[in-house]
């Protein structure tokens, strides 16, 4: 079935024209970009609530299409949805991928992303559980996953 032109999506303030960056929309997506120096602008919560605040309209809605079953990893640093705790220590030599955000307190909070799943429960099967995820969205995930996984389009490339 044919998609419909995808809608050039910008945000005018104050006279200007505002662009989501690719790095900072794969940081609120992935919780991490594929360059590193993005991650540096996102340490605390406050630069993660600001971030999000920002973007949550343009990314969210992309998410739920492009990715069913998961939800973007600033839901989870912001607290919108309970973290997945770790069912067991990831030894140093399994893969697994975190992020430490810094709180107002000053304490860091390690949110894992990935983990194998002996290690981390799936995020389909936690969101289901929490009742963010139905038996549809969760059908679509399977089909998703049979896919491929169908990879994420960054807004940077829906410009002309």
């Amino acid at each position: 079935m044919p998609r419909a032109p995808a809608r050039i999506r910008k945000r005018f303030i104050e006279g200007t024209t505002e662009v989501l960056d690719h790095e900072m929309e794969e940081c609120l997506v992935y919780g991490y970009p594929l360059v590193l120096d993005t991650l540096a602008s996102l340490r605390t919560i406050d630069e993660w609530r600001a971030a999000w605040s920002r973007w949550r309209d343009t990314v969210l809605p992309k998410v739920l299409e492009h990715r069913p079953g998961t939800r973007p990893a600033a839901m989870y640093v912001l607290g919108e949805i309970p973290r997945r705790e770790l069912r067991i220590n990831v030894p140093d030599a399994v893969y697994g991928t975190h992020i430490d955000v810094r709180g107002r307190d000053g304490k860091t909070t390690r949110h894992w992303l990935a983990a194998p799943p002996t290690f981390l429960e799936p995020e389909v099967t936690h969101l289901h559980r929490l009742g963010i995820v139905n038996d549809e969205e969760r059908a679509r995930h399977r089909q998703w996953r049979q896919r491929g996984g169908d990879p994420y389009p960054l807004e940077v490339s829906l410009y002309e």
